[in-house]
């Protein structure tokens, strides 16, 4: 049974929330455009450690009348940590978990999924108060939080020819978010960017090997890199002839 203490712990920041909600609102950082918001949901990849992570900023339940364990948008969710773990009044946080089907061994590959972002409306030393501004995916319970950052403004030139293309250091496709193995126009895959430095910006073309003796590299689409999560670049698919698969071969654009 919950102490006595710390359910009036947990309680001190109810009664301020309508009004810090509100205020703080008011306060929030410029509305990102449709395709910001796209970038901003995009998977990341990590390695699986030898031991699970530890995250101590997590989603711990919501301010509602029975339990829940899972929130949508304008939701006012408990945040497991307050002030004495940096929380901050205000505070913007990225929410994510780690993606698994079935057993995933340590050093392999796995994508980290965004569920969305939330702001922190009202903090004590020890609990903390939000409100998701945005969704990607369903929020739920235990979904991990880390600071949030807006994408910055897409850039990059316009693509002229294929004369243009850097073959002498190709990347390959890994996959979409929740590791989806195929991919179309406006999706987000990760890449493995070889031994190619690819920054946000950058202009790339997509190839395919039909592994048929006498048959070069075929163009399959085009796509830029929106942005780098952990050191991983993601492709947003701007055109294709055909679905972009987990192992086509990334040439950049010089």
């Amino acid at each position: 049974m919950r102490s006595r203490s710390a359910l009036i712990s947990a309680a001190i920041v109810v009664p301020c929330i309508l009004a810090a909600s509100t205020a703080l609102m008011a306060q929030s950082a410029p509305v990102l455009s449709a395709s910001e918001v796209a970038v901003a949901c995009a998977p990341s990849l990590t390695i699986v450690p030898e031991r699970p992570p530890v995250h101590d900023l997590r989603v711990v339940g919501a301010q509602d009348t029975v339990p829940r364990s899972l929130f949508g948008m304008r939701d006012t969710v408990i945040i497991s940590g307050g002030t004495r773990g940096g929380v901050q009044l205000n505070q913007q946080y990225a929410i994510r978990r780690a993606y698994a089907f079935g057993h995933t061994g340590k050093g392999e590959l796995q994508t980290i999924h965004t569920t969305g972002w939330l702001r922190v409306v009202a903090v004590n030393d020890a609990t903390s108060v939000a409100v998701v501004e945005q969704v990607c995916d369903g929020v739920v319970t235990g979904d991990y939080l880390e600071p949030f950052v807006a994408p910055a403004p897409a850039t990059g030139g316009a693509i002229s020819t294929t004369a243009d293309l850097d073959f002498s250091s190709l990347g390959r496709v890994l996959f979409g978010d929740e590791e989806r193995r195929i991919a179309g126009p406006g999706d987000f895959v990760l890449v493995d960017r070889g031994a190619a430095d690819i920054a946000p910006g950058t202009r790339v073309a997509v190839y395919r090997d039909l592994k048929t003796a006498g048959v070069p590299l075929v163009a399959v689409g085009e796509g830029m890199i929106v942005i780098v999560n952990n050191g991983t670049p993601v492709m947003r698919i701007t055109t294709t002839r055909d679905a972009i698969r987990s192992g086509d071969y990334v040439v950049i654009h010089k």
